[in-house]
């Protein structure tokens, strides 16, 4: 595969250049089917980002119960699979395991700005199995979910639009190099076998999942909604109300089953004509069905995880219609010195985060004698960009760099000039009028300002392009008004989405702190003293990564491979078995298959402390308490009545101990009740939290076991089974 070189696809856009080119399997077909665009990539990095950060400060909340030593599974314990590696296994220690969260969220967070994308995309996967390798026992399909989509974005250009990168004019920038080894980020589609991946890992786990759902519940009858809303352990109050409308269920079921097994065939469709409101169709058909999940099932993230994944199959057609919702409503000019160190940097951040609804250029002006207004006629537009002449009226042809770019959701394709010289960031590296432009992609040298072409500039000249002291000039196109230095600033916050800080801003006494010290003080002295002085880097030719598309044919058939294995029940050829599950792309999507569970529970510990008193040991140790609690009643003949909770999933804090606790329920893995037991006597008699006759003496576990019946008929009684006995 490679990727199109310009523009975008027929029949996806108002400025398709394709439109009226002879029909290609390679330009329109293959696109369709397995192109991702630029823009859908730099949405589904900062949403999956947002969505890990949440995911940490979530675990976070009990670290040291389930990634400690002292917690539920101590690290030895949890050492246990040859594939099992972990940064956490390294050291125990709550405060180790902190800072291991910490690191995470950092690298988190620099991939979600897109600094060093690719880098730190692949340091957030790795962080991130190797906290679920640490503890597997709080993990649920979601997480494998995250894990694996993780892992495709690797080889993803996610920094292309949007990012730290996608600002550095640099070649040697892993943006760069993907915007020229695959068409600049204009093309609006990514074609690689990178970018087939995430679209078949993600239709293969609705693909699997459909067809384990083979039972009469979910294919003749339709009754799995009505056994999934049964599930006390899982069941929102939502699900409670929905309990009471048999036909809803029975069409929630058939809908289910049937998107997903034919929702995925909506990014695959091969007409350009309907490839983008039909797949737009299927993002938004999978995020609603989600969203329905969660509102009926307490799923912890996995109601959000599919729904964040699939914003990365978000047509072209989709970011141009919303371009065209959202017109721009105001246009800048923002002139700025130079020679201030990493203002051309911070400006153009704060365009492409910040200026989403304003169409702004920036002009770095290098020189000395230009004086510009915006109300005079030394202002003045080349070709429908503006451009710098000297008070002479004569166009100024020597230190005159111009950055175009326009609203967030635009492409470079949008903008007027795109070309040869466009990069990565979704705008140009042009010049105006210059005997010698800078080349294609390079950071253009701010040193050849002085009349005789020589590199430098002359600390001496007093006549700077700002001579009143300003580092910032902006000019309102639509009102023909300048504003400069603090005001300028002033300007951009309005047309931002940060306007609701300008009263603060605007207020007197900030204004004069603004205007008299930051300008004077802070930003001229910078241009002097701290302005690198490196010459213009030459531009890198792209590479063609060969090695990397034929790793990743062969990473996507070991994933297709694995999943017809676990399905089909054969073995896996043991030569290349090994490499799936040790980067943890081991899969198997059967939850709720073949049909929902019809066996469900709650659990109660009674316990009794040193003075004889009779507790609930699963309500002290921690779990959410308040309506739903759990009581057991001591007859006379000895006998004990338990009263089920009025909702059973309010008895679990988080997701995390709810998984963790139905794990123990289940014979696979009883050898865990000890450690859970023994972490149960820690908690409540170490630490100083109970005097030593209210100090945990003995307890047990026990799982209410109840049945859901088949519509219509009786419910069985309910069975109490005594899971552990522990003696503290």
């Amino acid at each position: 595969m490679k990727a199109l070189r310009r523009g975008s696809l027929s029949g996806l856009g108002p400025s398709s250049s394709y439109s009226n080119a002879p029909y290609r399997f390679t330009t329109h077909t293959l696109p369709c089917m397995f192109g991702l665009d630029y823009r859908s990539m730099a949405l589904f990095r900062i949403c999956i980002g947002i969505l890990l950060l949440l995911d940490l400060c979530v675990r976070s909340t009990y670290l040291h119960d389930h990634y400690a030593n002292n917690g539920v599974w101590p690290n030895h314990e949890a050492v246990e699979s040859y594939y099992a590696y972990s940064v956490h296994f390294i050291n125990g220690h709550e405060y180790f395991q902190a800072a291991m969260f910490l690191l995470n969220g950092l690298f988190i967070l620099f991939m979600i700005i897109g600094w060093h994308t690719r880098i730190f995309t692949c340091m957030s996967w790795f962080m991130l199995t190797s906290l679920h390798n640490r503890n597997m026992l709080v993990l649920n399909g979601g997480d494998d979910f995250l894990r694996v989509m993780m892992f495709w974005a690797m080889f993803l250009p996610l920094g292309a639009r949007y990012s730290v990168d996608a600002t550095n004019l640099q070649t040697n920038q892993p943006a760069a190099q993907a915007a020229q080894h695959h068409g600049t980020p204009a093309n609006k589609y990514y074609l690689s076998w990178a970018s087939a991946a995430p679209l078949l890992q993600f239709s293969l786990v609705y693909w699997f999942t459909a067809a384990l759902k083979d039972s009469p519940e979910w294919q003749s009858e339709f009754t799995a909604v009505y056994y999934a809303v049964h599930l006390d352990q899982f069941a929102t109050v939502w699900a409670v109300m929905l309990r009471g409308f048999p036909a809803i269920m029975k069409m929630l079921t058939f809908v289910t089953w049937y998107f997903e097994f034919y929702g995925p065939f909506f990014f695959f469709l091969p007409f350009s004509t309907l490839h983008g409101p039909v797949r737009t169709l299927g993002v938004l058909g999978f995020i609603a069905m989600h969203f329905g999940f969660g509102m009926c099932l307490e799923l912890g993230f996995f109601m959000y995880i599919p729904g964040v994944s699939a914003l990365l199959f978000l047509p072209a057609w989709f970011w141009d219609n919303l371009a065209n919702f959202f017109k721009t409503k105001t246009s800048f000019t923002i002139i700025y010195n130079p020679r201030v160190y990493g203002l051309d940097k911070a400006l153009s951040l704060f365009r492409m985060f910040f200026l989403l609804r304003a169409n702004a250029t920036l002009v770095a002006s290098y020189s000395t004698t230009s004086s510009l207004s915006a109300a005079s006629p030394a202002y003045a537009r080349v070709g429908g960009r503006p451009t710098v002449v000297d008070s002479d009226d004569d166009k100024y042809n020597k230190g005159v760099a111009v950055m175009a770019g326009g609203p967030m959701m635009a492409g470079p394709a949008d903008v007027e000039g795109s070309g040869a010289g466009a990069g990565p960031a979704g705008m140009d590296s042009v010049s105006i009028n210059m005997p010698a432009s800078p080349a294609a992609g390079t950071r253009p040298s701010p040193y050849n300002t002085s009349s005789s072409g020589e590199e430098g500039y002359d600390d001496d000249d007093e006549d700077q392009p700002f001579p009143t002291g300003e580092w910032i000039s902006v000019v309102d196109d639509m009102r023909d008004t300048r504003y400069t230095g603090y005001d300028g600033v002033l300007q951009l916050v309005r047309a931002s989405v940060l306007f609701f800080t300008l009263p603060l801003l605007r207020a007197d006494i900030v204004r004069r702190v603004g205007s008299s010290i930051i300008g004077p003080y802070i930003m001229l002295p910078m241009a002097k003293k701290l302005y690198p002085r490196y010459p213009t880097l030459p531009a890198v030719a792209g590479r063609r990564f060969w090695i990397k598309e034929i790793i990743l044919c062969f990473l996507i058939f070991t994933t297709i491979n694995w999943n017809f294995a676990t399905f089909y029940q054969y073995p896996v050829n043991p030569t290349y078995r090994w490499v799936t599950p040790a980067l943890r792309l081991d899969q198997w999507w059967g939850m709720f298959s073949p049909h929902p569970p019809k066996v469900d529970g709650w659990m109660y510990m009674p316990g009794e402390l040193h003075d004889g008193t009779h507790v609930n040991v699963f309500e002290g140790f921690g779990v959410r308490g308040g309506k739903g609690d759990a009581r057991v009643e001591v007859k006379e003949d000895g006998s004990r009545v338990y009263t089920k909770p009025e909702l059973v999933s309010h008895q679990f804090p988080i997701q995390r101990w709810r998984k963790y606790l139905m794990n123990l329920q289940g014979a696979t893995h009883q050898d865990k009740r000890l450690h859970f037991g023994r972490y149960l006597c820690r908690e409540w008699n170490w630490y100083g939290r109970h005097p030593g006759p209210k100090q945990l003496k003995n307890f047990r576990i026990m799982y209410i076991q109840t049945y859901t019946p088949a519509p219509g008929q009786t419910p069985l009684p309910d069975t109490p089974i005594e899971l552990w006995n522990h003696a503290c």
